[in-house]
């Protein structure tokens, strides 16, 4: 465990994986311009969450992806525009819509997902599947510390000397 003393931004956990997943996106767009499969990183974010379960409101899109609100609404409207989702509003909250795959996105569904495969096929070249599975599990615990605020507090360690 690193301390004060030892720290290092450049090998530090955050940067880490923080230049890894912009690594990850820049492959699979690079992919993506590649192939024929015709989207872009936004379109990605929003479609594989349609693509698990369709239907899911804007809010709900937010939620899952990471994504603010309006730049999910931004994106859903280049997503309706050139076709791949349609907009229904709530049968119960009129306010809310649901958003909903057209067969159009339903056909490149198997492509997109296949590119994405190959980008993490690459990422986890040397990694045997138990480090893989390690590793998301790591992750996942880290992502759970973070959204309950698990040890968020610095301490008298962190105080200005």
């Amino acid at each position: 465990m690193e301390t004060i003393e030892t720290f290092n931004v450049n090998t530090s956990f955050g940067l880490l994986v923080g230049r890894t997943a912009k690594m990850m996106a820049e492959h699979l767009q690079q992919r993506f311009a590649a192939s024929d499969v015709g989207l872009t990183m936004s379109h990605w974010i929003i479609l594989a969450q349609l693509w698990n379960e369709d239907g899911l409101s804007q809010q709900e899109i937010s939620n899952r992806s990471g994504v603010a609100k309006p730049n999910v609404t931004t994106m859903i409207d280049a997503l309706e525009k050139e076709s791949f989702i349609v907009r229904i509003p709530d049968q119960i909250d009129r306010r809310v819509n649901r958003i909903f795959l057209t067969q159009k996105a339903k056909d490149i569904r198997c492509k997109a997902i296949e590119q994405a495969l190959d980008v993490y096929s690459t990422a986890f070249e040397g990694l045997t599947d138990k480090e893989q599975h390690l590793l998301i599990q790591g992750l996942k615990r880290v992502m759970t510390n973070l959204q309950s605020g698990a040890n968020g507090a610095c301490g008298n360690s962190c105080q200005s000397v």
